[in-house]
């Protein structure tokens, strides 16, 4: 089967996907699915008020540090795009290793577009480190960025 398609047509087409918004999206979708399947995870949000309906409301998930079973390797053309557009992005850091590793993240959504994330880490770090992560795709907002997560969990966030 071929498809034909006039350069006219196929330009604007072409314009309108961002790759990065693939590879993110995929991203949160593989955090989403970590967090599905990790019923100790769910035990804990739930326990501090976070129900089963809004981590799949709220596409909340996990980053539980097993990226790499998922996404091939960065040598492929496929590992390389998606490593290489979580990097641009600011989600992967120079080591490689993720920015929300250890946390339960939600993402905001501005239509389909994931505009920024919180991450709260799930375990009290052992060394110093931020247990809130926040991450914007943009730099300027017309508007404040609400995360649900940091008003459930105020009391776990903040001890």
């Amino acid at each position: 089967m071929t498809i034909d398609m006039h350069i006219d047509a196929f330009e604007p087409m072409q314009a309108t996907l961002d790759l990065n918004n693939v590879y993110l999206k995929r991203l949160f979708d593989i955090y989403h699915q970590r967090l599905l399947a990790n019923a100790d995870a769910c035990q804990k949000l739930a326990r501090r008020g976070i129900s089963m309906e809004n981590i799949k409301r709220l596409q909340i998930g996990f980053c539980d540090r097993k990226l790499n079973r998922y996404v091939q390797a960065s040598d492929t053309l496929e590992g390389g795009g998606f490593r290489g557009a979580l990097r641009r992005l600011g989600l992967i850091k120079v080591s490689g290793h993720e920015i929300f590793r250890g946390c339960i993240v939600e993402p905001v959504f501005e239509g389909e577009t994931i505009i920024a994330a919180c991450g709260v880490k799930l375990a009290c770090p052992s060394r110093p480190a931020p247990r809130i992560i926040l991450w914007y795709r943009y730099c300027i907002y017309t508007r404040p960025v609400w995360f649900n997560i940091m008003v459930w969990g105020e009391r776990y966030v903040t001890h």
